[in-house]
């Protein structure tokens, strides 16, 4: 269980990634490696904030049906059984994650943090670190 842990990777190992990776970057540069920003708003010293998302993925897990068989006993002392069956209908898992980057007026990114971030489609805690983060 270790091992498989070991390679689990975190919201926070993510953010680092993109501070060390990122802050002195062109913002452009980043979205041309990591696709366009979803939105953005104009800063009054002529930056802007960028609201980025990527990484967008859906899986759904089929249902499924655990039947459970107990031994009981009656009040007049025979033995029966009790079985039920319980379902666990069909569940969608929506993966994402988003940042928000701040831009000076010349396109340099000042600051990047981790504004939404769900879990990972593999083994990792965080989607943000499936895309971003180094071992």
């Amino acid at each position: 269980m270790a091992a498989a842990l070991a390679g689990c990777q975190t919201t926070e190992k993510a953010a680092q990634t993109l501070k060390s990776e990122w802050i002195g970057r062109s913002a452009d540069s980043f979205f041309v490696q990591n696709g366009p920003p979803v939105a953005g708003f104009p800063r009054d010293n002529g930056g802007q904030i960028y609201t980025w998302r990527g990484g967008e993925a859906t899986s759904v897990r089929p249902g499924s049906f655990q039947t459970r068989t107990v031994p009981t006993q009656t009040l007049d002392g025979r033995r029966t059984t009790t079985t039920t069956t319980t379902y666990q209908p069909p569940r969608q898992f929506n993966y994402v994650c988003e940042a928000q980057i701040v831009a000076d007026q010349q396109g340099i990114i000042e600051s990047i943090r981790i504004s939404r971030d769900s879990d990972g489609m593999g083994l990792s805690f965080s989607r943000c670190a499936e895309l971003f983060a180094r071992d």
